[in-house]
């Protein structure tokens, strides 16, 4: 079991007998994708084999990821592709989980969803009904703003909201009309700040526009995405969770290391993708406990089966 006092800790310098230690410390292993495997269709070198070399090893592989722009299925190929291979329940994304909470909550009425077509797929796949009206991917003239709003669909009893390329000024205006019915749940996807596509380049992420209906309606999201516990009640509803046992691998402090702080996990941050040492090193409250500079460099550190 590891010591709660080691923190940031580069897994590159441990001796053969501290590797070992590292190895036996954990029998589950909870990886994000975007920075740590991936750049979007583009697999990082060796990362994809330190997963399988887990795997062979006798760890139990999830791939955790706020990405919902695609569906668990395309997940399950884009892994495939890339060598890896995850079962459709070994794949943990927040539109899943949301259709779980709202199950959860005895959910009947429709879902106004912001948020990609895969996302409203999962949904509509596990029985939740999204509604038809969630504002224009278009342009709107300035004297039909008024009449493009008013078009509100009363059976909405749900606002879900994630990553959508097409946001816009209606649709968070109506999103916003809807959380001022008290009764009307409140659900958000990822609160990512930031949705790295290279090394170099983000987009602008979903926590951006939650906040801002926070902020307006006077309500707080709840969160299914990485960093609430939800995603730890989720997958142990498919496999047991021990979590000082359990290693959670990403590459952004305030969602992949914060779920493993808010879980009790141990925690790995890579340095290939969004944050930085320099960060991690002035971020008290999200501090790993060990760190890489890329999956990949942990190859040859592993034992062979």
């Amino acid at each position: 079991m590891y010591k709660m006092s080691q923190y940031l800790r580069s897994l590159s310098s441990l001796n053969k007998e501290e590797m070992v230690n590292f190895l036996s410390s954990f029998d589950t292993v909870l990886t994000d994708g975007d920075g740590v495997l991936w750049y979007w269709q583009t697999s990082m070198k060796d990362s994809i084999n330190v997963i399988n070399r887990f795997k062979e090893l006798g760890k139990k592989v999830f791939l955790v990821s706020n990405n919902c722009v695609n569906t668990v299925d395309q997940y399950v190929m884009k892994c495939e592709a890339a060598g890896l291979n995850l079962t459709r329940d070994e794949i943990i994304i927040p539109s899943i989980v949301a259709a779980s909470h709202l199950k959860d909550q005895n959910f009947s009425k429709k879902a106004y969803v912001l948020a990609t077509p895969a996302f409203k797929e999962m949904l509509k796949a596990d029985g939740i009904v999204c509604s038809d009206d969630v504002g224009p991917d278009y342009e709107v003239q300035i004297g039909n703003v008024q009449e493009e709003i008013m078009k509100m669909d009363r059976d909405v009893g749900a606002v879900v909201i994630d990553f959508d390329n097409n946001i816009n000024y209606i649709k968070m205006t109506k999103a916003l009309f809807h959380l001022k019915r008290p009764n009307c749940l409140f659900v958000a996807g990822a609160k990512d700040l930031v949705v790295p596509i290279h090394k170099d380049l983000n987009l602008i992420g979903p926590g951006h526009f939650v906040s801002n209906l926070e902020q307006l309606s006077g309500r707080k999201a709840v969160i299914t995405g990485k960093p609430s516990t939800l995603i730890k009640d989720f997958i142990s509803k498919r496999h047991p969770i021990n979590p000082e046992r359990t290693l959670m691998i990403g590459d952004l402090l305030s969602s992949d290391i914060k779920l493993g702080t808010n879980c009790g996990f141990q925690t790995l941050l890579v340095l290939s993708g969004a944050s930085t040492l320099e960060e991690a090193k002035n971020d008290s409250t999200n501090l790993p406990h060990y760190y890489i500079n890329s999956l990949g460099d942990l190859l040859p550190l592993l034992p062979s089966v």
